[in-house]
């Protein structure tokens, strides 16, 4: 990267972060009620760091188990739908109404049916995973030149063969894509699912903090789920960087 277009990357950002943090620090010191001062949110980060890492760890725990079976069903659905097309029209129509329910409505039942642990966590976050993944994944699958796959054809090669050799590799970038989009969905139920039925992780610690009006401890949660969030969105590019290289 040019240092012009480097310099560009690393200031322009920052200048955006000043004023937002100039434009918070104003509203703090005018309307109490609404944002604590900056020096309140990292004072009670700072206090207590292992508070929030321990349940950190709590809605990072359901976030990436409930992505990982999210998007292994998403996967395998869409190899599935891909060679079997008549199974698009009987999947997609359950898919889709899945990914409208609201997690806030399901949460509850969940924690009817399977009781009072990590679970019904884990489902939800693997609901918001799972249909971004399929999507991408299907989209990838088919994506495969077809003169490409008229040569593997033409040489009598397998399913198996033209999916691991050709589609595969193909959907790799799609793949990721989703995945980008699955973490965040799942850090996302993972959050909302522990508004209720819990007393530890992330979310529970934002309800906490809102019965008893602590912004500062609200907005310490809000804080570390955002960049939880950013740096799997960057765990998922980094993997991305590693195994495509062409």
């Amino acid at each position: 990267m040019k240092p012009k277009n480097l310099a560009i990357t690393i200031i322009a950002p920052l200048i955006v972060f000043v004023i937002l943090g100039l434009c918070w620090q104003w509203v703090a010191l005018n309307l109490k009620s609404i944002l604590p001062p900056l020096g309140d949110v990292a004072n009670e980060f700072l206090s207590r760091p292992d508070f929030y890492f321990t349940n950190l760890w709590v809605t990072i725990y359901a976030a990436l188990v409930g992505f990982a079976i999210g998007c292994a069903v998403a996967i395998f659905l869409a190899i599935l739908i891909v060679h079997f097309a008549f199974l698009r029209a009987a999947i997609l129509p359950v898919a889709l109404m899945l990914n409208v329910t609201p997690i806030v409505a399901i949460s509850p039942a969940l924690i009817v049916a399977f009781g009072f642990n990590a679970i019904p966590h884990i489902i939800v976050a693997g609901l918001g995973a799972f249909f971004p993944m399929m999507i991408n994944a299907i989209t990838g699958l088919r994506s495969v030149d077809d003169q490409a796959l008229e040569v593997f054809r033409s040489m009598s090669a397998s399913r198996t063969d033209i999916f691991l050799r050709l589609r595969l590799p193909t959907s790799l970038p799609h793949l990721f894509s989703g995945a980008r989009l699955s973490i965040t969905a799942a850090m996302v139920g993972s959050i909302v699912s522990e508004f209720m039925g819990t007393s530890k992780g992330i979310g529970a610690t934002i309800v906490m903090a809102t019965t008893y009006l602590n912004l500062s401890q609200m907005w310490v949660a809000i804080f570390v789920s955002v960049i939880t969030s950013l740096v799997l969105i960057f765990l998922v590019g980094l993997a991305e960087r590693l195994t495509i290289r062409w």
